[in-house]
């Protein structure tokens, strides 16, 4: 009988059992990158989600500020208004001014016709 040779059987043997382990480091490899891209996405919609919140929260904040600045101006203006009108001109004093007006504009009056009246000299 002739003698077998186990060499190639166990060359044979080891490139099975590589193909094997590939194969199976492959698939693990693919399902832990699958797991990573998830828990990627998962992390990225957190952060979406906390700096979208942030945001509102800022925008809330300066628009109240903002609310508060333009109410505060408005009462101002308001204030400048209502004392402008109890101050600035008070009623006496606009009659006197429109009589003393009525006048001055009478004299002037009187004064151009008193001119147009006059006789020109050549």
């Amino acid at each position: 009988m002739q003698e077998m040779n186990l060499e190639w059987a166990h060359v044979i043997i080891g490139g099975i059992s590589a193909t094997i382990g590939a194969a199976g480091g492959l698939v693990a490899g693919v399902w832990k990158v699958a797991h990573i891209e998830q828990d990627l996405r998962k992390d990225f919609s957190q952060d979406i989600a906390e700096a979208a919140h942030e945001l509102a929260q800022q925008i809330a904040k300066v628009t109240d500020q903002f609310d508060e600045t333009l109410r505060g101006l408005r009462q101002k203006i308001n204030d400048v208004e209502l004392n402008t009108e109890r101050t600035f001109v008070s009623k006496p004093l606009f009659e006197e001014f429109r009589k003393e007006y009525r006048e001055d504009m009478r004299d002037l009056k009187s004064s151009i016709a008193s001119i147009a009246s006059m006789p020109r000299t050549k």
